[in-house]
């Protein structure tokens, strides 16, 4: 019987602790990337006929939207990889 008690024992150390994750943290929305919205924004604009930003010249939002619209003017399929 004694055998069986240090087996029982060894097999309860080995096993992994228990982890708790807070799923509502993990889920939870993420922190908005400006630079990757107004990139999206430039590939809709050319998808929906727009030529004109919205963000000032210069900046690196304004850039950033115009990658999204060349991006979308050099694509074989806009409409279809629309972000």
């Amino acid at each position: 019987m004694s055998g069986i008690k240090s087996q029982q024992n060894h097999v309860r150390q080995c096993r992994p602790r228990d982890r708790r994750f807070d799923l509502v943290q993990l889920l939870g929305p993420a922190p908005g990337n400006a630079e990757w919205e107004a990139e999206k924004a430039g590939w809709r604009s050319f998808v929906m006929g727009n030529a004109n930003s919205a963000y000032r010249r210069g900046t690196k939002l304004r850039h950033a939207w115009q990658r999204g619209y060349d991006g979308a003017s050099r694509s074989t399929d806009a409409v279809r990889l629309m972000l």
